[in-house]
């Protein structure tokens, strides 16, 4: 299959990590894909690194007609058989230039608020998307609570996924550890993700400021628009030498050898794939208990989960990890276990594969 990939967003989150595993796995299976950028994205470079063609473009407003007109005359250059988008920008722009040539659209939504029910997105919907593919049950259900979304079968169900190999569980190699200048002492805590209201981060950030345990160091790895508000929170609550902003890592595997506990304090998920490389890795997590988390971890065997946006939850739960290796061990090592049973990349690929392969049989059929 000729398979477009349309991704407008901004920032390097789980969209982005989702479509570069998911189109390396396709490219390396034959098919020929293609990725449509916004210009000066960072991420084109990273794709081209796995072989994938890109193009990188100039998305402007909703339903801009010059960018639907280049989408267009490329997706015919191409030969595309099917277009896979993620946000309402994506739909359209590349809606327009996919359906006008009888294409069909496949729509990954990873949040159960990436879809509202409003004349808009049910228009959308109806005219460019031919399928949703959401990575938990608990999106699924919430999709579906919207009459015009039709019938069960528009939403498919196809967990996230990870590379196992590359977050195969390590021995500590000392590497972030050496960046933040903390002893293997210090007790070392680490969450991973877009720097936004959603995360929860100005939570966690007050927690540790009440925890009883003053030695763990903190580090968070990513960045978005709540960085500055977030490093003055910090200064705040007097954690300036104990909480550390890394910004933008592609390194993320080998950081994450050297955490002792990692969090996932969201107020908002779908399954973050950042939960699923924390399970890889074999790390005792303490993760927040919404939406398609409880569907990959189940409390108190694969890691703890917690109430969305109850601190004192929050520090109980990481004080109880801090304070017992046995049940980090133990949390961790059915992690793994469970990531390898149901997580796995080329898992993920098998069902996304054949979904594509479907959609694009229905498309010829519907041109015939």
């Amino acid at each position: 299959m000729n398979v477009a990939f349309i991704n407008s967003t901004h920032r390097w989150g789980g969209v982005k990590t989702w479509t570069l595993g998911l189109a390396g796995k396709l490219s390396a299976r034959g098919h020929r894909v293609h990725l449509f950028l916004r210009r000066g994205d960072p991420f084109a470079a990273a794709a081209r690194g796995e072989g994938l063609g890109v193009d990188e473009m100039v998305f402007g407003p909703d339903w801009n007609p010059l960018a639907v007109m280049r989408l267009r005359r490329r997706f015919r250059n191409l030969e595309t058989a099917i277009a896979v988008t993620n946000v309402s920008k994506d739909n359209r722009i590349g809606g327009p230039a996919a359906r006008g040539l009888g294409i069909p659209v496949l729509q990954h939504v990873g949040g159960p608020g990436d879809i509202t029910d409003n004349f808009r997105m049910r228009w959308e919907q109806r005219r460019y998307v031919s399928r949703v593919v959401v990575p938990a049950r608990s999106v699924r259900d919430g999709l579906l609570s919207f009459p015009w979304m039709d019938a069960a079968t528009r939403v498919t169900v196809i967990p996230n996924s990870v590379d196992l190999e590359r977050f195969r569980p390590g021995p500590g190699a000392g590497h972030l550890r050496g960046i933040l200048e903390v002893s293997p002492s210090v007790p070392l805590l680490v969450t991973t993700g877009q720097l936004t209201s959603i995360k929860g981060h100005d939570l966690l950030l007050a927690t540790l400021a009440g925890s009883a345990r003053k030695d763990a160091v903190l580090a968070l790895i990513g960045r978005g628009p709540e960085e500055v508000p977030l490093r003055e929170r910090a200064r705040e609550l007097g954690l300036e030498a104990r909480v550390r902003f890394l910004g933008f890592r592609e390194d993320v595997h080998l950081l994450l050898e050297d955490a002792d506990v990692v969090v996932q304090p969201s107020l908002q998920e779908g399954l973050p794939i950042s939960v699923l490389e924390f399970m890889a890795k074999g790390k005792a997590m303490v993760v927040s208990d919404l939406a398609g988390t409880p569907e990959a971890i189940s409390h108190g065997v694969e890691g703890l989960l917690v109430p969305p946006g109850d601190g004192h939850a929050l520090g109980t739960a990481l004080e109880a990890l801090l304070e017992d290796g046995g049940l980090r061990r133990r949390l961790g090592e059915a992690a793994r276990a469970r990531a390898e049973r149901e997580f796995g990349l080329d898992r993920m690929t098998d069902r996304v594969e054949a979904l594509l392969s479907t959609l694009v049989e229905e498309g010829r059929g519907h041109r015939r």
